[in-house]
């Protein structure tokens, strides 16, 4: 992900840089919600939401110079396209008053991941333009008419601002990043009457704050010293082992989806009157299921496959085959969990899959009558993953693999003549 890049215009500030993501959500409530996860999942605070044949969702992190308030670039970008030239798919370069160079890149009504950016050269923008250009057709691209593109049009970030008849820039609240905790918007927007409600408030209970005060400080010199007491007991009575690195003990994701391809390839798929239902590999086996069409004869499947077992109502057959033994004991450094995260975000998008990941937190141990509650030291923490909808699964696998990058399962249903994959895993980070 790149740096945001904020510029001025007229007295008003704009960003480039946003990392974006498309939103499932069919209500705004399922909208909200998967708004919150995403955000915490990748460390943003700061989001804008964009609606042209779907809701798509960019996120930012405040900073000195990023806040509430600031308008998306790409948002109004792809709102002007949209409006003006009835177009969902679309490139954007331009040169900024700045000096930089403007990029956005929009597919399907969504802008992409690494479509909203900033180059600090036009060298760097005409490569990804023709970065871009070269993984499909685009129905409008916009960029300097000095570079040849063919059919392409000319227009700068000046031009796509929407103006009023004084010809001041008629501005729309939706263009501003917001909070994503709405409790924090609803504080930005009466900051004023708050900051005043506070300064009365502490007039009024002066005096009882200087003699809280006195008595704090008591209390908690005296819950200090008993608190060193105890921690140095603790120290003296426990050794805390760091454990082995469970990502350690399996497979790496690459080979794990080889071995299963490779596998698959040998087995017979179409016996007679019998259709392919699903293969899954998993637990070090590829297993493979079978329903009968009309008329498909048991004897028949167990002639062409004997190891084939059949359920109790005949209604389906399975067979299994053990997957060949793996190498473990990588134990390559854990990443950080919101970059990873933004990097298998991406990769699914760029390829089309629909991609989830959840922090898994383990229950905490029982408590019994009797005892403290033990608090027990984290060395790593786990994400589960699941990929849907992939065809090419190799290749997403290969977008997706990194370090601390691990695949349990993956399973297909055969539909229409190819194998739709479904992956999962668990992708390890640093605590």
């Amino acid at each position: 992900m790149v740096a945001p890049h904020l510029f001025n215009i007229e007295g008003k500030t704009y960003v480039f840089g946003l990392f974006w993501q498309p939103l499932s959500g069919a209500t705004p409530a399922e909208r909200s919600k998967e708004i919150s996860n995403l955000a915490q999942q990748l460390s943003f605070d700061l989001v804008v939401v964009r609606y042209s044949s779907m809701y798509c969702v960019g996120f930012a992190k405040s900073s000195q110079t990023l806040k509430v308030g600031v308008f998306s670039a790409a948002a109004i970008i792809s709102k002007a396209v949209e409006v003006e030239m009835k177009v969902r798919d679309f490139i954007f370069v331009s040169p900024l008053p700045d000096g930089q160079w403007a990029y956005v890149a929009q597919r399907d009504g969504v802008i992409l991941p690494d479509g909203d950016k900033v180059f600090p050269s036009e060298d760097g923008a005409r490569a990804a333009l023709l970065e871009h250009m070269s993984l499909g057709d685009w129905p409008l691209i916009i960029a300097p008419a000095i570079w040849g593109i063919r059919g392409s049009v000319e227009r700068d970030f000046l031009g796509m601002l929407p103006r009023r008849k004084n010809g001041k820039i008629k501005v729309h609240k939706w263009w501003r990043l917001m909070p994503v905790d709405p409790r924090r918007a609803a504080f930005t927007a009466n900051a004023g009457k708050i900051v005043v409600i506070a300064v009365i408030t502490i007039v009024v209970i002066g005096g009882f704050l200087f003699y809280r005060k006195w008595k704090n400080e008591r209390d908690a010199r005296l819950a200090a010293e008993a608190a060193a007491a105890a921690a140095r007991q603790a120290g003296a009575a426990a050794q805390v082992v760091r454990p082995e690195n469970p990502w350690k003990s399996q497979p790496l994701a690459g080979d794990m989806v080889r071995a299963c391809l490779a596998t698959l390839s040998r087995q017979r798929l179409f016996p007679g009157n019998w259709d392919l239902v699903s293969v899954e590999c998993s637990g070090g086996q590829l297993k493979v299921s079978w329903k009968p069409r009309q008329g498909g004869w048991i004897k028949h499947l167990r002639e062409i496959e004997p190891s084939a077992t059949i359920a109790v109502d005949g209604s389906l057959a399975s067979m299994s085959v053990p997957l060949p033994n793996l190498e473990t004991g990588y134990d390559e450094e854990a990443p950080v969990q919101e970059e990873r995260l933004i990097q298998m975000y991406a990769a699914a998008q760029a390829y089309g899959v629909t991609f989830r990941a959840e922090v898994f937190n383990p229950p905490a141990p029982p408590v019994l009558p009797g005892q403290e509650p033990q608090v027990k030291q984290v060395f790593w923490r786990e994400i589960r993953w699941n990929a849907e909808g992939v065809v090419f699964p190799d290749v997403v696998l290969a977008a997706l693999d990194g370090p601390g990058f691990r695949m349990t399962t993956m399973r297909a249903q055969w539909v229409n003549g190819n194998f739709v994959w479904t992956m999962e895993g668990t992708q390890y980070v640093q605590p």
